[in-house]
């Protein structure tokens, strides 16, 4: 039996943080090549948020897409507060909510926002407060849907009773599958779609070298890039390895293509620093996994 996700080219995006710098510096031209080459490709999704750059990524993407902005679903998102260019704390009061939006749609060049998320939870307002405002802009015609970011179950249900959110992004990938364990199996039977972020593990599912970073590089930061812990992962990885050998691709189209392959409700948003690695994401959904790479692969990712 093959495992081949709907051929939906809404259900792969282009996530557009690496766009402005957080993996090391990407020239102008070449981010705005790849956002081009995504329409080409026939990506319609694009996520970024007001944070990356901060700021700079809405305003690329917006340049990028010129007259197409229109044509195509963009996600942004607010939630912190931003001061002299550095994070500051997380804000999601009603009128910083409304700031954000309003900032993003001047950046966006836009009079709505597809899907507006908040971009991490607040614990000093209550996700029903959050939500609340959320509606508000909806009623207003500034945004179409609602998501919420880096969540949990408990908070989805209670911001849930409070408006439909539609989307729900969090961190999943091979590498880091706590979803399957708590978020996937409370989505099954509902209309919530789950948005894959950093699905190629910030990179590591993609196969590419790691030693040398620029001092940029926000992954420095990260624990998983840690020589022993690289070490470590690339000897659990070797089925993914072997399969995306066998069939001539590159790991990240095998990596995205278990992730597609797990519910049709699945989407997944991987960013890329050159058009040869978005052409390598694009074409996971053309790839249909058998039932023994699909097993070999969920011993990777803990299933």
């Amino acid at each position: 039996m093959n495992h081949r996700p709907p051929r939906t080219p809404r259900r792969i995006g282009l996530g557009c943080m690496a766009l402005t710098g957080i993996y090391g510096p990407v020239s102008r031209d070449a981010a705005i090549e790849m956002v081009r080459r995504a329409l080409d490709l026939g990506v319609v999704h694009f996520d970024t948020a007001e944070l990356y750059g901060p700021y700079l990524n809405e305003e690329l993407l917006s340049d990028a897409l010129g007259r197409g902005r229109m044509r195509v679903e963009i996600a942004t998102k607010f939630g912190y507060r931003i001061q002299d260019g550095k994070i500051a704390g997380l804000d999601s009061r009603p009128h910083s909510i409304r700031s954000a939006v309003e900032g993003s749609l001047r950046r966006l060049r836009r009079d709505h926002v597809d899907i507006l998320y908040q971009h991490r939870p607040d614990p000093k307002v209550p996700i029903e407060d959050v939500v609340g405002t959320m509606s508000e802009l909806v009623r207003e015609g500034k945004v179409r849907t609602l998501g919420l970011s880096s969540t949990d179950l408990p908070t989805l249900r209670r911001a849930s009773a409070a408006n439909t959110i539609s989307f729900v992004q969090n961190e999943f990938s091979l590498i880091q599958h706590d979803p399957e364990n708590s978020l996937l199996p409370g989505l099954l039977g509902t209309p919530v779609e789950f948005v894959c972020y950093s699905p190629l593990g910030r990179g590591i599912l993609a196969g590419r070298s790691v030693k040398a970073r620029a001092p940029t590089d926000h992954r420095s930061k990260d624990v998983r890039f840690q020589p022993e812990r690289l070490a470590e992962l690339a000897d659990r990885l070797a089925p993914l390895w072997q399969i995306a050998a066998s069939r001539s691709v590159p790991p990240s189209t095998i990596a995205l293509a278990w992730l597609l392959a797990k519910t049709p409700t699945i989407r997944v948003i991987p960013g890329a620093r050159s058009v040869e690695q978005l052409e390598a994401n694009v074409c996971s959904h053309d790839i249909a996994l058998t039932a023994d790479e699909m097993a070999a692969l969920n011993v990777i990712g803990g299933t």
